[in-house]
C-alpha cells in the first residue's frame, strides 16, 4: 500500500525513462495522473478529459498497428483489438511500467486499495497517452511510446495476460448482434466436470469443457471468439 501524497511530490523521471519521453509540460503529466477522487470537492484539473483523449489515441494506435502488421479479416482485428484496448488488458500494461505509484488518488480511494483497481489502472494508462499526445503534439512521438508499452517483446500478439473471454464475447455481442451469448450445460459427469455449449441467437458457435462450470464457459466464450474472428460459421445479426 503507497501513502497518499500529493502530485508536486512525486519524481516522475522514473515513469517517463520507462515510456521513453520526456514531457516539455510536466503539468501536463501531473494532471493525466491525478485522479478525479484527488480533488475531494476542490477545484482542479483531473484526468477526465485527457482519459477521454487517450481512449481515442489507444485505439487509433491499435487499429494502426493491427492493419499494418497482420494480414487477417476485419473480423479478426476487431477481435484483436477488443482484446487489446480492454480494461483488463490496459492494466496489465499500467502494472507492467508501474504506473500506479505515480498516480495522485484522494484519500478514500486510497483507502479502499485505488492503485490496484484496474478501472483506475486502465484510464490512468489512457491518459497518460492523452497527455503525450497533447505534449508532444505529434501522433509520430505518440505512437513511439504506446508502441514500447505495448510491444516490450517485440510484439504486440506477444502480450501475455489473462483474458476474460466471457466478458469479451459479451461486448462483442452486444456491439455486433444486439444481443447476450447464452450458456448451456450439456453434461455434468460429476462434479468435477462440465461441458457448456454457448449461443447467440439461436445458433450454436461452440463448446468447452472445464473442472467447474465458471472454467467451461470461459473455454466456450474463448473457442467462440476464435469461430467468430475466423469470419466463418457467423450468426445473422439480430437473430
Amino acid at each position: 500500500m503507497y501513502c497518499p501524497v500529493s502530485s508536486s511530490d512525486i519524481d516522475f523521471s522514473v515513469l517517463e525513462e520507462r515510456i521513453g519521453y520526456v514531457f516539455k509540460d510536466e503539468e501536463v503529466l501531473r494532471t493525466a495522473l491525478r485522479h478525479k477522487s484527488a480533488l475531494e470537492g476542490r477545484d482542479g484539473s483531473c484526468n477526465d478529459k485527457l482519459e477521454w483523449l487517450g481512449d481515442a489515441v489507444v485505439g487509433f494506435f491499435v487499429a494502426d498497428y493491427l492493419f499494418h502488421h497482420y494480414d487477417k479479416p476485419r473480423s479478426w482485428l476487431s477481435l484483436a483489438k477488443s482484446k487489446l484496448v480492454s480494461e483488463e488488458c490496459l492494466a496489465y500494461l499500467a502494472r507492467k511500467i508501474e504506473l500506479a505509484r505515480f498516480i495522485e488518488l484522494g484519500k478514500g480511494e486510497e483507502r479502499s486499495g485505488g492503485r490496484e483497481k484496474d478501472s483506475i489502472l486502465a484510464s490512468s494508462l489512457e491518459a497518460l497517452a492523452g497527455a503525450v499526445f497533447v505534449d508532444s503534439s505529434s501522433y509520430e512521438e505518440t505512437r513511439k511510446v504506446l508502441e514500447l508499452i505495448f510491444c516490450e517483446a517485440g510484439d504486440i500478439s506477444s502480450l501475455n495476460l489473462s483474458v476474460n473471454y466471457k466478458g469479451l464475447l459479451q461486448r462483442w455481442c452486444l456491439q455486433y448482434y444486439n444481443c447476450l451469448p447464452r450458456y448451456e450445460t450439456l453434461s455434468q459427469g460429476n462434479q468435477d466436470f462440465y461441458r457448456v455449449e454457448v449461443k447467440i441467437g439461436e445458433n450454436s458457435i461452440a463448446w468447452g469443457e472445464g473442472k467447474n462450470k465458471k472454467r467451461a464457459e470461459q473455454e466456450a466464450a474463448r473457442k467462440a471468439l476464435e469461430v467468430l474472428s475466423s469470419g466463418d460459421q457467423f450468426p445473422n445479426k439480430g437473430q
